[in-house]
């Protein structure tokens, strides 16, 4: 059988949103957790890909998913302004750039695990616990199974079904809290 994927609960996120220093990485793991985006789709993203004007980012997806024009949160629009004004670069540099290039994957990581850290959240928790949440997340809060489909870019139904199992799990839960209640 398949192993459910580990997410954040909204307390968790929480936690570790507070935890994270710096706008840079602000922006950052924000992008990654309301985009639901992989560590090698921040490494693709460019200056020139978000337009806070229009509050929209282009996500280029990996794992032959659609490439999209997603509109971003307000949250996360508010907090790239900002980043993007104190920081310098052409249109065509990496929008999170390191000493050569963009960051490196395992520069992004160890910020995760640093943040997890001071969270105080279980050693289990990656950065693909970002792309998790933000899918059970937004099918907690309503959405559709073929909005989180496309929000994550999955070519294929199945591979965001599994996110549905989890939700599930969490209104039986909620439904045995009420049981118990007089």
């Amino acid at each position: 059988h398949q192993q459910l994927p580990r997410y954040l609960t909204q307390d968790e996120i929480s936690r570790f949103f507070t935890a994270v220093r710096g706008l840079r990485d602000q922006a950052l793991v924000t992008l990654m957790y309301h985009h639901g985006l992989r560590v090698g789709e921040v490494l693709l993203l460019g200056r020139g890909d978000d337009d806070v004007e229009r509050v929209r980012i282009l996500v280029r997806r990996l794992k032959g998913g659609a490439w999209s024009e997603q509109v971003l949160f307000s949250g996360t629009a508010r907090l790239l302004r900002r980043y993007l004004a104190r920081t310098t670069g052409e249109i065509a540099s990496p929008l999170f750039p390191g000493r050569s290039g963009p960051l490196r994957r395992r520069q992004i990581q160890l910020r995760f695990v640093r943040c997890r850290e001071w969270a105080g959240l279980a050693q289990h928790f990656t950065t693909h616990s970002l792309r998790h949440s933000i899918a059970t997340h937004l099918l907690d809060a309503g959405a559709s199974l073929e909005l989180v489909q496309d929000h994550l870019g999955h070519r294929n139904i199945r591979s965001t079904a599994i996110y549905a199992r989890i939700t599930d799990r969490h209104r039986e839960a909620f439904m045995r809290s009420i049981e118990r209640s007089p």
